[in-house]
């Protein structure tokens, strides 16, 4: 949610804060990695230059002096010699950098950073003079100046907002008020900060559009230029979405999609503290390069893969340079920052997409060429003679393997951002790099030899995934099934084939029947990746082929959760899946996923529902139907999505049990089957595996993922028993990974595929990620691409019979798992025996959870106790780094932020 502050254009100066107490300090970057991760889009990451790799994101990076560089990551800023990866110096801080988080200030050079700082406790609720309502957050976003060779803060600005920060600008000159200004984005806020420079006071505070990124600042100090991303806010006649479902929320402008409108770069007088002008964009403005003296604003638009160009004599678009370095154009690119060689004749642009660097001549916007950068650059700087790069990636090397020199790595949220000073290449180490990029990219160099364009053919065969979308298929009906959370280890450690290991193995066998059954009768994908680490991450890729840069940093800190359909601006440009379908005549119903959670959760109701379950034998899907028809009401704002939404069907939801959902399904393929007509696409979410801890009174984390897995084989044994099953296709998923460890990389997750057309019994080892599901589903279904990700992805055909193999129609009979689906957690006073305090604690922890919404727990310690209580309370947790992901904010430890949505869980009931 956004704090609505209402912030006064004029406000007494504030005075810097002093020093806090000093912290442990940070971990020194290495050079060498020798297990380098599995990056999870199926890319290779192969960057130029020095490497420095750090035990978090990187999100910020400045030349200081000769030879030395100024990086920023989560909880610490480094002074650090490049050439021989030597710290010179280290400031840890309380929260995580700001987004483009540093700049130098020309004058005294000092280094300027911005962060999230903590409040105490007893000031959280009274530092926001003229706001609309209390602050709710202890988290704020600050500024710190460092000196540039002791690195030590020479003065830390008071609270500047909540949150999260954006990219600093700092002046050469003092303006006509005396001062001499630094300005910090507030994205949380919708508002600009400026300080002066010299003081770190706050001087004012000016309101401006949707989530302001990064801001640039004349040298007279004079004028500012801020993007929005979310553009400028909506008028009484705009269409409008809400972000997230908080009474507080912000309203985005939206277009006839639901997608976030493109957005803005507001020009700002700094001297009156006030907006001059809106100037229009691309989607997702999130860098700024300025030619002051050429007088040309280049703005990197994330969402559209264009860089607009700003005529600042006038204010307006002179023109743009279009991101496409590549014959095959989709969006994905994903432009996030700039930067200008000292004599404005070069353009260097991090493409996060593509993992790279596009070097673009001015002004004439003419590609140069291509250079290979970590896994998701974000931030760079030009040297002050013009010859070297310095590039930061958010995930640089991937989160590794864990099977060397100490490190672990196998947890999802455990990535190692990287910085890679690059120099100046020739023109033929510059062509060979971008030969490079291409091929990392799997992508065709628009000025390279490529064959003719992969046209659908006429006259050939049917097959289950065709190989050029527009060919026939055999299949006609897909149903795609997204759970939650499991790493392959987890479930598949017991399978005793492909790459398993055992002693990671939670939920196995007796928990798990049908997910052994379907990968041992099909297909075991022993090596199928998500995407993403979390579900804000892992929805999109599932639903849309991609994600944009603003859950990636992640933006929407104070915002939204985007799990699901609650925030525009999570959204591609590219669209949806379902959109795509419709648009080409297919029939689409979607059973729950990507819709907003209903917003109450309740142990009693799932409790009764299980009892009902269990003693309604044989089933009679309609109950479950009618039940559920009086609690559930599911609808989006998205209007592709509404269309296709079953009404009485939840979304994600703990409080219904997976086999009462399967219920309600079963009920709606009685009816096609009555009708002679199946959708085409359909799409199902069964959550019940993410697990409610051990929160009493809820279902066991065992008994959970066996709901969830009954669930899946009743579906699975319904489709196959149908008339549609002959030409059916059915693939299951998880969201993403992050409850759980693996040891190859924590992103490596349980997928699935049943169908008549699946190979039987086989092993593919192929290298698969989320986007290849998509990419499987969009050509049996002959759909466009959505996004560069899915149109490079390996389909999953290896997976399927070729069109000279017979299909098998077997169908398939569900197995009842022998772990109890009606096994409950203990209440805490009856926890007693071996490891009672340690599980009474757990029992406690948990019930102070949030599990009414995804990933609303803190993940970590979820998985802490979801290990314990699977595998005992005296077998070690397998050693991990600690998690980068906060997806209730950084504003509070574990047990304040529990302790608050244990108090939101006792308000909620639910519905008569």
């Amino acid at each position: 949610m956004v704090l609505s502050l209402i912030l006064l254009l004029q406000v007494p100066a504030q005075a810097p804060q002093p020093a806090r107490s000093p912290q442990p300090a940070p971990v020194a970057p290495r050079r060498e990695i020798t297990d380098p991760g599995a990056i999870a889009t199926n890319q290779r990451v192969t960057p130029a230059g020095v490497q420095s790799v750090f035990t978090d994101r990187v999100f910020g990076v400045r030349f200081g002096r000769p030879g030395e560089i100024w990086v920023s990551i989560h909880g610490a800023a480094y002074r650090l010699g490049w050439r021989d990866n030597a710290v010179l110096g280290s400031s840890p801080f309380d929260g995580r950098a700001g987004v483009q988080s540093i700049a130098i200030d020309p004058v005294t050079r000092r280094t300027l950073v911005t962060s999230v700082g903590l409040l105490p406790a007893e000031l959280a609720l009274s530092r926001t003079p003229g706001s609309e309502r209390l602050a709710q957050t202890k988290a704020v976003a600050q500024l710190t100046a460092y000196d540039g060779d002791s690195v030590v803060p020479r003065w830390t600005s008071p609270e500047l907002g909540d949150y999260i920060a954006g990219a600093p600008a700092v002046a050469t000159r003092a303006n006509a008020s005396g001062h001499r200004v630094v300005v910090v984005p507030l994205p949380a806020n919708d508002a600009l900060a400026i300080l002066d420079a010299d003081s770190g006071s706050l001087l004012k505070t000016v309101p401006l559009g949707v989530l302001p990124v990064a801001a640039v600042v004349s040298t007279d100090g004079s004028v500012a230029y801020v993007t929005n991303l979310g553009g400028a806010k909506p008028g009484p006649r705009d269409r409008a979405a809400k972000q997230c479902c908080d009474p507080f929320a912000e309203l985005v402008r939206v277009d006839g999609r639901g997608i976030a409108q493109p957005g803005s770069v507001t020009r700002v007088d700094l001297v009156k503290g006030q907006v001059t002008k809106v100037i229009p964009v691309g989607r997702h403005p999130t860098g700024l390069a300025w030619d002051q003296q050429g007088g040309r604003l280049y703005v990197a638009n994330g969402n559209s893969d264009v860089v607009s160009i700003i005529d600042t004599r006038r204010d307006t678009v002179s023109g743009t340079i279009a991101i496409a370095p590549f014959r095959e154009r989709r969006i994905g690119l994903a432009p996030t920052a700039l930067a200008l060689s000292p004599d404005a004749t070069t353009l260097f642009v991090t493409l996060g997409g593509a993992n790279a660097v596009a070097v673009y001549g001015l002004p004439g916007g003419q590609l140069r060429g291509l250079v290979p950068t970590g896994w998701y650059p974000t931030t760079i700087d030009v040297s002050a003679d013009g010859h070297t790069i310095a590039v930061g990636s958010l995930f640089g090397v991937g989160s590794g393997n864990g099977r060397t020199s100490g490190l672990t790595g196998r947890y999802v949220h455990s990535y190692r951002g990287s910085v890679n000073v690059i120099a100046e290449p020739s023109k033929a180490e510059l062509a060979a790099y971008t030969t490079s990029v291409a091929q990392n990219n799997r992508l065709t160099l628009r000025t390279g030899s490529a064959g003719p364009a992969l046209t659908a053919r006429r006259n050939v065969p049917a097959r289950a995934v065709p190989e050029r979308p527009g060919e026939p298929s055999s299949i006609d009906h897909v149903v795609y099934i997204v759970r939650e959370n499991r790493t392959y280890d987890q479930v598949f450690g017991d399978i005793g084939k492909g790459a398993s290991d055992s002693s990671l193995v939670q939920y196995g066998r007796d928990v798990t029947p049908n997910t052994h059954a379907l990968a041992e009768r099909y297909v075991l994908l022993d090596h199928f990746f998500a995407s993403g680490g979390n579900s804000a991450d892992g929805h999109n890729w599932l639903t849309q082929g991609t994600e944009t840069e603003y859950p990636m940093w992640p933006l929407y800190t104070g915002r939204s959760y985007p799990s699901e359909a609650v925030d525009p601006l999570a959204y591609s440009s590219g669209g949806f899946l379902w959109e795509a379908a419709q648009a080409k005549g297919k029939t689409v119903r979607i059973f729950g996923e990507y819709a907003p959670s209903p917003g109450w959760d309740s142990a009693a109701v799932r409790s009764t529902m299980l009892a009902q379950y269990r003693d309604s034998q044989p089933h009679n899907p309609a109950f479950f139907r009618a039940q559920l028809a009086r609690l559930y009401n599911t609808r989006a704002e998205i209007p592709s999505l509404d269309r296709a939404l079953v009404r009485d069907y939840p979304s994600w939801t703990l409080t219904v049990p997976d086999v009462a959902k399967a219920d309600v399904f079963l009920e709606y393929l009685r009816e096609w089957e009555s009708r002679r007509s199946m959708p085409n696409l359909v799409l199902i979410i069964l959550p019940s595996d993410h697990t409610d801890g051990t929160s009493p009174g809820w279902c066991t984390p065992k008994a959970c993922v066996a709901d969830n897995d009954l669930a899946l084989g009743r579906i699975v044994e319904g489709l196959s028993h149908s008339s549609f099953w002959k030409s059916m296709a059915i693939l299951a998923v998880e969201d993403d990974a992050q409850n759980g460890v693996d040891h190859i990389d924590g992103h490596r997750t349980v997928a699935l595929v049943a169908s008549p057309f699946a190979r039987r019994g086989v092993i593919d080892p192929t290298f698969y990620s989320q986007p290849s599901m998509v990419k499987t589903i969009e050509l049996i279904l002959g759909l466009p691409a959505l996004s560069l990700f899915d149109l490079v992805a390996t389909d999953m055909r290896a997976s399927f019979i070729g069109p000279d193999e017979s299909p098998d129609f077997t169908p398939y009979t569900v197995l009842e798992p022998k772990q109890s689906l009606y096994e409950v957690n203990q209440q805490v006073g009856l926890i007693t025996g071996p490891h009672a305090a340690e599980r009474r604690r757990a029992a406690l922890e948990s019930a102070r959870m949030n599990f009414g919404d995804p990933d609303a727990a803190p993940s970590e310690r979820l998985n802490r106790i979801l290990w314990h209580d699977a595998r005992g309370w005296d077998v070690p947790y397998p050693p991990v780094t600690r998690s980068l992901f906060f997806p209730m904010g950084v504003d509070l430890s574990d047990d304040e932020r529990e302790e608050r949505e244990g108090q939101e869980r006792v308000r909620r009931s639910p519905k008569p």
